[in-house]
């Protein structure tokens, strides 16, 4: 199995740099080893188990307090930390080789070590590798449960790489962990959600590491869950929404070049942003006529009702925190209008800002229960544009453009051959060409839809084998838009 993400991307250091990194990364490995080995030895509550993993600790926190993150990884037989290759002379093979031969048996690349990585989930990190190693036959996704099943939210495990794979097996591999990843987000939040609704107190450590998933994989390539991000279903529109706008949120973030630990902090929060409509009344939610002002003056109570539902059931960190400013202010304007009504007006949070475009460009592309035939994502960006200045911050808007493009993933295209086409992604160097799914004509519709890059071009002409027409409705053509982007590849 490909790992769809390429934590290896060659670092642009200078000689210093990278030999700090090198260091660095020689002495973590060197010291998870003398861990795992002594692990297999001692039990926890041996002094030298202890001592082993106290060291290991020091060593991985003075690292994440420093980079904010630390993988290690191993990529064509070489060992890599933060992405740099580590190079040993013959007599400094035991812990490379040790850590290498772990990952192959136990059936991962690697790990992702997250800036709140506690000495608790360190030590379960070691007993759970060793388990898995004693074990063997452990697939992936099994060990990935056991993670989860023990709580071990700021170790993130790196899928095997298969580098013999092509490059469009290697993006058929992206695209399905991307599903995986998604489906798994939107699933942990049903399950978070059910807790907070009962006031219950939520472990939080499975939604930091799916987050903490969304972003690598975001950062490496976006395409593949922003392709997702055109599901669409009134029936689960709550979960859908909220897992969107934490995808649309943490793109348009990495648009603007913010860190990794920022992404994070910025997807939680928007995963969180609509908590409050857990404490509305579901037939109010599920109200299949167009609202009343009673129902409106219900609604109206959401961001302050999920700012209670956080502050009851999340531990009082700077992620939390954050969450309940977004929940509060996502339906504040720039200007002081939407809701809830301030005394004093106050400029608005910077993830605010972002979740509220985010926010309110995935609801209008959306089916819901009281309005089944949204708009479609050109209409909405239109209509976006001349509430910049009061209702959006006009700089922001602009870079949310770029990142969902000209044409949104979910955008029906009609081509020049009278053939129907479903955007599934961008272009980076032609916004107009973006890439698509062909999935009939305007006589009839096929099976499974054909990929295709409509930047593509005869190499003797340089003409383009297809152009666009114009957008269409898929309800114009009765077509189903989420049985295509889930078909089987």
């Amino acid at each position: 199995m490909t790992g769809p993400l390429d934590y290896q991307t060659s670092r642009r250091l200078s000689g210093t740099e990278e030999a700090a990194y090198s260091q660095r990364g020689k002495a973590i490995i060197n010291q998870l080893s003398i861990l795992l080995k002594t692990a297999r030895l001692h039990s926890p509550d041996n002094d030298s188990f202890k001592a082993q993993l106290e060291q290991s600790y020091q060593l991985c926190r003075n690292c994440l307090d420093e980079y904010g993150e630390a993988s290690v990884q191993v990529q064509s037989d070489y060992l890599f930390f933060c992405g740099v290759r580590l190079r040993y002379d013959n007599e400094g093979l035991a812990a490379p080789d040790h850590l290498r031969d772990l990952f192959l048996r136990v059936g991962v690349s690697g790990l992702l070590m997250t800036s709140d990585l506690t000495k608790t989930e360190l030590e379960q990190t070691a007993l759970l590798l060793n388990e898995a190693d004693r074990q063997g036959g452990l697939d992936f996704e099994e060990l990935q449960r056991r993670f989860d099943l023990t709580n071990v939210g700021a170790v993130v495990l790196l899928p095997p790489m298969d580098e013999k794979l092509s490059d469009e097996d290697r993006d058929r591999e992206r695209r399905q962990f991307a599903r995986r990843t998604f489906f798994y987000a939107m699933n942990n939040l049903k399950m978070v959600s059910g807790s907070m609704s009962a006031d219950r107190p939520v472990d939080l450590a499975r939604t930091k590491r799916v987050i903490h998933s969304l972003v690598d994989q975001i950062v490496s390539d976006d395409s593949s869950l922003l392709e997702l991000t055109a599901l669409k279903s009134h029936d689960q529109y709550t979960f859908l929404h909220s897992t969107n706008v934490c995808i649309y949120s943490i793109c348009l973030g990495a648009r603007l070049n913010l860190t990794k630990s920022d992404l994070s902090t910025l997807g939680f929060a928007a995963l969180f942003h609509d908590i409050g409509k857990m404490r509305l009344p579901l037939q109010v939610l599920n109200k299949p006529s167009e609202f009343d002002e009673s129902d409106w003056e219900l609604m109206r109570k959401h961001p302050i009702l999920g700012v209670i539902t956080l502050a009851k059931t999340m531990p009082f960190e700077e992620r939390c925190c954050r969450a309940m400013i977004v929940a509060s202010e996502h339906h504040y304007n720039l200007d002081g209008s939407g809701y809830p009504t301030l005394r004093c007006r106050r400029a608005l949070n910077f993830y605010s800002k972002i979740v509220t475009i985010c926010d309110v460009f995935d609801a209008m592309t959306s089916e819901r229960v009281y309005h089944q035939v949204p708009a479609s994502p050109e209409q909405v960006l239109r209509g976006m544009i001349p509430q910049a200045g009061y209702k959006f911050d006009s700089c922001l808007l602009k870079v949310f453009f770029n990142t969902v493009s000209l044409y949104p993933p979910g955008t029906l295209l009609l081509l020049d051959r009278h053939e129907l086409a479903l955007v599934v992604g961008k272009n980076a160097d032609d916004l107009l060409r973006p890439k698509v799914k062909i999935v009939g004509t305007t006589h009839r519709l096929y099976n499974r839809g054909i990929r295709m890059n409509l930047a593509d071009c005869n190499p003797q002409t340089g003409a383009y084998y297809r152009s666009i027409v114009r957008v269409a409705e898929p309800l114009e053509f009765r077509i189903n838009t989420a049985r295509y982007l889930l078909e089987e590849e």
